[in-house]
This record gives structure tokens, C-alpha cells and sequence, in this order.
């Protein structure tokens, strides 16, 4: 009897080169950061003393001020809007995911990268 659903992935036609982790090599590494490491949160708000408190406390909540590498800010050209990057070291993926939701979540945030 044949799979006709394709999922089992064995034949050959969904490009996965065995790599659908199931055969555990001890070669193959997962792809993605390995913690800890440095990751920049890059935030753009208007050009206010209180978008970038704002996002300093936001930050704090998820990792504490000894993690912060560094943090630069650059104005836009007309000095209306401001980028505001903070260089982290983040622990791990659950504390990555939380602060980047929260600086995505925060009212004073245009965009975040």
C-alpha cells in the first residue's frame, strides 16, 4: 500500500532532503539564534524626551539594564521622528518573543524592527 496523501515526506518530492526531524542527525543544527546573544530592538517614535522613557521602561520589564550592549539614537532629517536602538542580550527565545511583543504593543512606537 502507497501514502497517496504525501506526508510522510519519503518521496522525494517536497525538497526536504530528510531533514524533517526525523532522523535526528547529529550534524544537522537547528537554524536561528543561539542564546544568549546580542539582538537589536530597533524602535522609531516622534522626537520626544517621552517616546524614548517610554520604551526604556517597556525594555526594563523584559531585561534588566546590565543587558542592554548598547543603545543609539538618530533623528530623521527633519527632526520630527526619531530611530531608537537598543542592542540586548537576550537569554532566551521566550524572553526575546515577550519584549519584542511588548515594544511592538507600546503606544509611543510607530514601528518597530
Amino acid at each position: 500500500m502507497s501514502n497517496t496523501n504525501g506526508t510522510n515526506g519519503t518521496n522525494g518530492t517536497n525538497g526536504s532532503n530528510g531533514s524533517n526531524g526525523s532522523n535526528g542527525s547529529a550534524e544537522e543544527q537547528p537554524q536561528g539564534l543561539v542564546y544568549p546573544c546580542e539582538f537589536p530592538l530597533k524602535m522609531f517614535g516622534k522626537n520626544e524626551l517621552s517616546f524614548i522613557a517610554a520604551v526604556d521602561a517597556v525594555v526594563e520589564q523584559w531585561v534588566p539594564r546590565e543587558d542592554w550592549a548598547s543603545s543609539k539614537q538618530t533623528a530623521s532629517k527633519n527632526h520630527r521622528f526619531v530611530s531608537y536602538t537598543i542592542v540586548i542580550i537576550a537569554r532566551d527565545r521566550e524572553q526575546l518573543d515577550q519584549v519584542c511583543a511588548a515594544v511592538t504593543a507600546c503606544p509611543a512606537v510607530i514601528m518597530a524592527l
